[in-house]
């Protein structure tokens, strides 16, 4: 459903850089739109059956259009009129500040964390977009531990307040253990899957290490 695409699966050179590709972009292919109607339909089921507000979306490994798919889920939420905030969770290397036109080195989840500024402080309103936008801030020397602090808990719950629905971005399960991390403070986890690309073992086995971690895997 995610990222598909040609037979020979790599990106070419130069591809981690590629813009996102937005539901709100002129010329988007109907299917493609009407596929993350689709999970929101079924998110909204789970909103009211199983409490999920909150959602960690990670994939096995780099390069599976996850923070294509965490972007373009919160646009389609928040066009059915939910009040949704999008948290950039990769402390290493984060991408969503500049594909969203966000301004570099704003404060965002690791100044909050290190209580270098408030929430309120660091949240941007992407008014274009209809969405509330929480970067991930300057990068610290130890992202999973900082993750890990009580005051990530605090932050999470906080969010839950304010908004409908908290979709946090987090790097790929096989590179770093942040995913599982945030999985615990949150309702559960969407894993996304590129065609042809990472192993069946692979994937299975990230899924896997979600779970044994406590996480809820609610959607792959």
């Amino acid at each position: 459903m995610f990222g598909k695409n040609k037979k020979g699966g790599a990106h070419h050179k130069g591809d981690s850089h590629r813009s996102l590709q937005l539901i709100t972009d002129k010329g988007m292919p109907f299917g493609y739109v009407e596929a993350y109607k689709s999970l929101r339909t079924n998110l909204d089921f789970m909103a009211g059956s199983m409490d999920v507000h909150t959602l960690v979306i990670t994939s096995t490994v780099p390069e599976e259009s996850k923070s294509n798919v965490a972007v373009n889920l919160a646009l389609t939420l928040a066009e059915s009129g939910k009040k949704v905030a999008l948290v950039d969770c990769d402390l290493r290397k984060p991408v969503l500040h500049r594909y969203l036109k966000a301004g570099h080195n704003v404060k965002g989840v690791s100044n909050v964390l290190s209580n270098q500024c408030t929430l309120d402080e660091a949240l941007q309103e992407l008014k274009e977009m209809n969405l509330t936008f929480l970067p991930a801030g300057t990068p610290p020397p130890n992202p999973s531990e900082m993750l890990s602090q009580p005051q990530m808990q605090a932050m999470v719950n906080t969010l839950r307040e304010k908004f409908d629905v908290v979709i946090f971005d987090a790097p790929p399960v096989s590179v770093v253990t942040d995913a599982a991390v945030i999985g615990r403070y949150v309702d559960g986890a969407m894993f996304v899957v590129r065609s042809d690309y990472a192993p069946a073992d692979a994937v299975r086995g990230a899924v896997k290490k979600l779970q044994d971690a406590g996480v809820r895997v609610l959607v792959v």
